[in-house]
């Protein structure tokens, strides 16, 4: 067994055995104001900022030995100083050969450095750890991950393929990335994300957020400024938004809970949205579900092909939709409506103004107060008006191919009967509102 044992062990390639080793060094590095680290080669980059004048390093590394060879015998880190501006540059030689075949269990540079610089690190297929540097820090690595943490002042990071993790940065934050997972808060200032087929998750941002993401999600809660985004096939879900929203997609969710104003663009994206306390909601889609509820400002919606659902809009309502379902509870302002092909629903109205003009579908108004102006244009559309307070004003209705039921009694009244259409002008009361109403192909009901 023992002769086994060591013929087996023989037979061994060489490529497969193990080697691990330790390297440690300093660099003194008095007064530097800028810290530039090149290191040509991928492994695990710590960086740690503290009160020091000196560069510290450990280099670790466990791998076979074809790996040992080419990084750790020729790891040789070097450093120099010109004009406060210090470089510490790593190189590895090209490779000899074509058949590369490393096996690496532990490869990691440790750097301890001071503080208070602008650092800039170039890598690639490194993961990266980053943290308590008081200045501007940029970060560029091909692919791997890309960690920072405690950060003084702006950062810049550039990672392709590899997750993003920043955190406690008092500046901007600007990240470009191809595909990747995003995580980013606790941010004093700006964040720009350009960073395609991505999920990200944002909080606690004070300023500004831009967000380019192709495909992906994008998770953003607790933001104290705006938030703009342009994505094609983008899921947005976002609470606690102190500002306003502004969102360009083509297809996708969009869920909002909680924000100011927001400007929607986006073919196919369906969209849930409720407590909203800005000035205005403008949303422009088709083949879509819209939802919105408490709602403080206006309302104005553009598309087609649209299922609408709006409850409890304190302001005005305005929906174009060439074909669909609008289903409206609690409107306090005024509603107007232009369509063709639609089935409108408008349930506890409280405002005065109700303007509707539709091809095809039923409506179905219930109105709580007193109307000052109902203008209905419909076709093959059966309206039934539903009235809690006695309407008082001028009255007109044009009815061709259908019924009309009303229960008023018109003063100066003029009617002109002709075969298959009814025309009646009148007034009701001593008000001063304006009831229209012209339909084709549909019977009229009015109650009161």
């Amino acid at each position: 067994m023992k002769y086994l044992s060591l013929l087996l062990f023989i037979l061994l390639p060489t490529s497969l055995l193990a080697q691990s080793g330790d390297k440690e060094g300093t660099f003194n590095a008095p007064n530097i104001d800028q810290l530039m680290i090149r290191v040509d080669a991928g492994m695990t980059i710590n960086i740690t900022g503290s009160d020091t004048e000196q560069i510290t390093y450990t280099y670790e590394f466990d791998g076979n030995d074809q790996a040992y060879n080419h990084l750790f015998e020729n790891f040789d880190p070097k450093f120099s100083n010109n004009g406060g501006s210090g470089y510490l540059n790593i190189e590895f030689p090209a490779h000899k050969k074509k058949n590369v075949n490393y096996r690496i269990k532990k490869n990691i540079l440790t750097l301890n450095i001071p503080s208070q610089i602008e650092l800039e690190l170039v890598s690639r297929y490194s993961k990266i750890d980053v943290s308590n540097i008081a200045r501007t820090t940029r970060i560029e690595n091909r692919s791997g991950s890309v960690k920072l943490n405690n950060i003084g002042q702006s950062v810049t990071v550039s990672n392709e393929y590899g997750n993003i993790d920043v955190n406690s940065i008092n500046g901007d934050v600007d990240i470009a990335s191809r595909s990747s997972r995003v995580d980013a808060k606790n941010i004093t200032g700006n964040l720009k994300v350009r960073s395609n087929y991505s999920k990200m998750n944002l909080s606690k941002i004070t300023g500004i957020l831009n967000i380019e993401n192709k495909s992906g999600t994008v998770n953003a809660f607790d933001l104290d400024s705006d938030f703009i985004a342009n994505g094609d096939y983008t899921n947005y879900e976002l609470t606690n938004v102190r500002g306003d929203i502004q969102i360009s997609n083509k297809n996708g969710t969009i869920s909002i809970d909680d924000a100011e104003s927001i400007l929607i663009s986006g073919d196919y994206s369906n969209v849930k949205a409720s407590n909203l306390k800005g000035d205005k909601i403008m949303i422009e889609s088709r083949s879509a579900k819209l939802e919105l509820s408490n709602v403080l400002g206006s309302v104005i919606v553009n598309g087609g092909y649209l299922n609408i659902e709006l409850e409890n809009i304190s302001n005005d309502v305005s929906i174009t939709n060439r074909s669909g379902k609008v289903t409206a509870k609690e409107i306090n302002g005024s509603f107007i409506i232009n369509g063709d092909y639609n089935k409108i629903k408008l349930d506890d109205f409280k405002g005065s103004e109700i303007q509707m003009v539709n091809r095809s579908g039923d409506i179905e108004i219930n109105a709580l107060n007193d109307l000052n102006l109902i203008n209905i244009e419909s076709s093959y559309t059966p309206i039934k008006l539903n009235l809690s307070s006695p309407f008082s004003g001028n009255v007109r209705f044009n009815i061709t191919y259908g019924k009309l039921s009303h229960p008023y009694k018109l003063n100066n009244a003029t009617l002109v009967d002709e075969r298959n259409s009814t025309k009646i002008e009148g007034t009701v009361g001593n008000g001063n509102g304006r009831m229209y109403i012209e339909s084709r192909n549909g019977n009229v009901t009015i109650n009161q």
